[in-house]
């Protein structure tokens, strides 16, 4: 691989909305009758997961819905990038570039309406009261929406910064505690048409509705046999997420508990009520549904499953709730090369951006690294600072969970991540190394989910029970964990932290830092940050660069939207310096 052939960052964020190639309908389309007589159910299912890897060769930050998981870490203050020259997500990081004009805005926003797009198909073909056959497709449609628009309204809702400058354009505008539009099967294209965002309080009752609908599919199905569809499972683990997402919510803003119990029984909010009177009812329901998830048949993966060089982290197991796949037929794994998760992700990979060629490989961050205990034997997923380019430390420490040799390794610098590797542990050959899965639930989820929900609602010290028992039974070679934070913030603080260690890398936690309205902080002394990276947001509120905008193209399709401020730096906030 020549250098010369990859674009630079500049150019690759220099290039405007209109020039992305994404053939896709726009996301408030409604779809159509003929297309639903004109496909089968079978393609109409199968179609739902397969579009998880759809991409674009024009812009190198688009490897399809894995590429969301690199954007989502990279937004947190989890994931440096040693250099990012070869990055592709360093716009998140340097926060420019971020507002309603620029391609990935549209990429992001119309691959999600794409995929909800093919669960209404899917939802307007079957008819499961009548045919036994449908319950499952139904089912699958169901869980795929609602995780869909769950992960929207995380990720476009406003929310409050901190800073005067968006917060004060927000409120003018009407926005704060808006999500995004609702596009069902049964929308119309004059309904699409002016279709506001919604607020909170009428998406997370939508996506309920839809985790109920399929939860009482999948209760007449077995589980599936492939992980690239969601079964009951999978149902269970989503309701764990959005009533620890509402739980939180309305622990932290009791106002807005008030506002949500208030609109109950509006008339035109056609969707399940949520049937809950506090924040604490909401934890109970998050460690009811954690606990179902975990007795479906899952467990957590063993020291050795972690380190395995061939198959750690790129082949589905027994810990792997739900993946996204991606094949040798696949054209992640057939047609690109460099342009790809392995490549970005798996430092092992020679082709790769990765690799000591162009350094772009991510880490961890330096302060989170520290709080790691040596007992944990996690910690050798990463680079200790005192063990750069020893053999001796390689030979003992590192060596059992690569494929790559000494002479390899030591170009690699402290905090370098090797937790994913190439399929097989194939390094050279890209068709081969690119076919990997991809976790999206994990039962270590589950876990910590309920370990926080029960200390929330059932007391403090049993939830730092249940993490203590999840780290000492999984996670430590002496059973030597104590969660000793201080107080119920000090308990919800550990959790935190392990959850960031736990599942670095896999696009997750930026959930967990705006849910519990977590400081962003990449400035600071030590920090292995790069310069250009060391934005830091305010406590108790949720970090500017981390609220996406809805592209420009939608509100011209639709004007019923309203778009949020563009969370750019310029003028709001400055880079931290020692």
């Amino acid at each position: 691989m020549n250098k010369n052939i990859k674009y630079s960052l500049f150019l690759a964020l220099a290039t405007p909305l209109f020039t992305s190639c994404l053939q896709e309908y726009l996301p408030t389309n409604g779809v159509t009758q003929e297309q639903v007589d004109e496909g089968d159910k079978t393609s109409l299912a199968d179609a739902v997961p397969a579009y998880l890897n759809t991409y674009s060769e024009n812009d190198a930050y688009d490897i399809g819905f894995a590429g969301f998981n690199i954007w989502r870490d990279s937004s947190t203050a989890d994931m440096p990038v040693y250099d990012p020259t070869y990055s592709y997500y360093s716009y998140v990081q340097t926060c420019s570039w971020l507002g309603s004009n620029w391609a990935l805005q549209q990429t992001i926003w119309l691959r999600y309406y794409a995929l909800i797009q093919k669960t209404n198909l899917v939802l307007q073909a079957v008819n499961p009261d009548e045919y036994p056959d449908d319950i499952t497709p139904a089912g699958r449609a169901y869980a795929f929406r609602a995780n869909a628009y769950m992960e929207l309204g995380q990720w476009y809702e406003y929310k409050r910064t901190g800073i005067a400058g968006f917060d004060n354009k927000a409120e003018a505008d009407g926005i704060i505690g808006m999500t995004v539009p609702i596009v069902t099967e049964k929308t119309t294209e004059i309904e699409s048409r002016n279709n506001p965002r919604v607020p909170y309080y009428k998406l997370y009752r939508f996506v309920l509705s839809d985790l109920n609908a399929a939860e009482k599919c999948f209760h007449a199905t077995p589980e599936p046999t492939s992980k690239i569809n969601p079964g009951l499972g999978v149902t269970y683990g989503l309701q764990a997420r959005l009533w620890l997402l509402l739980g939180t919510r309305f622990e932290l803003h009791p106002e807005e508990l008030s506002t949500t119990l208030a609109h109950e029984d509006d008339q035109d909010i056609p969707f399940d009520k949520l049937g809950i009177s506090s924040a604490k009812d909401c934890f109970v329901k998050a460690a009811e549904y954690a606990r179902k998830a975990i007795n479906t048949g899952y467990s957590p993966l063993s020291e050795t499953q972690w380190f395995d060089p061939k198959n750690g982290f790129n082949t589905i197991n027994n810990a792997w709730m739900w993946a996204n796949v991606i094949t040798t037929n696949d054209g992640l794994a057939s047609n690109l090369v460099w342009q790809s998760w392995v490549s970005y992700m798996a430092p092992e990979a020679a082709y790769g951006t990765a690799c000591t060629d162009y350094n772009g490989y991510r880490m961890i961050d330096a302060r989170l690294f520290s709080q790691i205990s040596d007992s944990d034997w996690r910690k050798t997923t990463w680079i200790a600072p005192e063990d750069v380019a020893d053999q001796n430390a390689f030979n003992t420490k590192y060596a059992r969970g690569l494929s790559i040799g000494y002479d390899t390794w030591k170009g690699f610098q402290a905090y370098a991540g090797f937790k994913f590797h190439p399929a097989n542990g194939e390094c050279t050959t890209s068709t081969v190394g690119n076919a990997v899965s991809i976790p999206m639930m994990r039962v270590e989820e589950m876990y910590l989910i309920e370990a926080e929900a029960i200390g929330r609602s059932a007391g403090e010290a049993a939830g730092r029970a249940l993490l203590e028992s999840f780290m000492n039974s999984f996670r430590t070679t002496d059973g030597s964990y104590k969660s000793t934070g201080s107080g119920i913030d000090g308990f919800i603080n550990d959790l935190f932290t392990q959850k960031r260690i736990e599942f670095w890398g896999e696009g997750l936690i930026l959930w967990d830092y705006k849910r519990l309205e977590k400081a962003i902080v990449r400035g600071y002394p030590g920090t292995n940050f790069p310069e250009q990276h060391r934005y830091n947001s305010l406590p108790n509120y949720v970090a500017p660069w981390s609220t996406l905008c809805i592209p420009v193209s939608e509100q011209n399709f639709n004007p019923a939207v309203i778009l949020n401020p563009d969370p750019s730096h310029e003028g709001f906030y400055d880079l931290w310096t020692e």
